[in-house]
């Protein structure tokens, strides 16, 4: 393993057990066994390094996700088993966590909320895809699916600047709008 590797699984292990904030370079360093120093010829800063470590447990989350939802169930089943699943996997996990903290947050919703981090979120286009193609097998026209896409486009960006911070209730209730939306979208 590269030492660059080596240094991004240690910072991994260290923010999973103690958060971000908790979290200094010095930790990351001492366990990848190297002088602070040498951080930096690989990372900027703490958010860096975290940004990637982020960006990974959320894809490694999303695709265990992935594959536990029944996608071909009824669209209502489909969104509760969602939620279910992914309230499961994240509410445990110390990284992901920090999607809703105060201090690193704005720069994983920013990250998320620019093409380049829409484009890289493969759980995103997963959604896109899955979604598009059940409408279509629902018998809607393209300009009808691109409509009804508008709208998903709108709840991914409630969920790039909402929290539960600033909206308490905020995950129970993105899940109804999802349900409900969902459900009166096939109801055709």
């Amino acid at each position: 393993m590269d030492k660059k590797a080596e240094l991004l699984a240690e910072a991994r292990q260290v923010f999973a057990e103690k958060g971000y904030k908790k979290t200094n370079i010095s930790d990351i360093t001492k366990r990848a066994g190297m002088a602070v120093g040498s951080f930096y010829k690989y990372y900027e800063s703490k958010e860096a390094i975290f940004l990637e470590v982020y960006v990974a447990e959320n894809n490694r989350i999303r695709e265990e996700t992935m594959r536990r939802v029944d996608w071909q169930g009824e669209p209502e089943a489909v969104v509760e088993q969602l939620f279910a699943v992914t309230f499961e996997l994240i509410s445990p996990n110390k990284i992901l966590a920090e999607w809703t903290k105060p201090g690193i947050s704005q720069m994983l919703h920013d990250y998320y909320n620019q093409d380049a981090g829409r484009a890289a979120n493969a759980f995103h286009q997963f959604l896109i895809r899955t979604f598009s193609q059940r409408l279509q097998e629902k018998g809607f026209s393209q300009k009808e699916v691109a409509q009804i896409m508008k709208a998903y486009d709108l709840i991914y960006y409630i969920d790039m600047h909402v929290t539960e911070q600033d909206f308490p209730g905020y995950f129970e209730s993105i899940e109804t709008l999802v349900k409900y939306f969902l459900k009166g979208v096939f109801a055709k």
